[in-house]
């Protein structure tokens, strides 16, 4: 059986490249989709971290992870049950858990620009991670129709 590996931010982009990659699933007679999203406690910064009472027990980041994850795909299928969706959610870099997670898939999917800081950018630093370290072919689509 054939695998996509498919990255999940909660962007536009991500909606983009989960729904590409269940339609090639689709055209590849039910290939499973793998939707990967990875999570990671905030950075902050040392002035403000006295004052933000924010700790691992008072936000629970990987609950909020698995229901970004669960709506995104809701979203995108609108409840349709024609493909296999494996659900994979990872606390680390998103890049790294996307190549981790496609070392044995056959395409790896994601979106060209995601919920990082640098929104002029034309490809985010996790479709370049993927595109120049993934050992299947890459699918990087873009942040607006063109």
């Amino acid at each position: 059986m054939n695998r996509i590996v498919v990255g999940v931010d909660g962007s536009e982009c991500a909606r983009r490249a989960l729904a590409w990659a269940i339609d090639e699933a689709i055209l590849r007679g039910g290939a499973e989709v793998v939707a990967v999203h990875a999570w990671s406690y905030p950075i902050i910064p040392a002035p403000v971290a006295p004052i933000l009472p924010i700790t691992s027990s008072s936000i629970d980041f990987k609950e909020e992870a698995h229901q970004t994850l669960e709506r995104e795909i809701k979203e995108v299928t609108g409840g349709r049950d024609d493909v296999t969706i494996e659900r994979h959610v990872v606390a680390g870099s998103a890049a790294s858990e996307l190549l981790r997670a496609a070392e044995t898939a056959d395409m790896l999917v994601v979106g060209s620009r995601g919920l990082g800081g640098f929104r002029g950018l034309l490809l985010g630093s996790v479709g370049q991670q993927c595109a120049q370290y993934a050992r299947c072919p890459v699918v990087i689509l873009p942040h607006d129709e063109r």
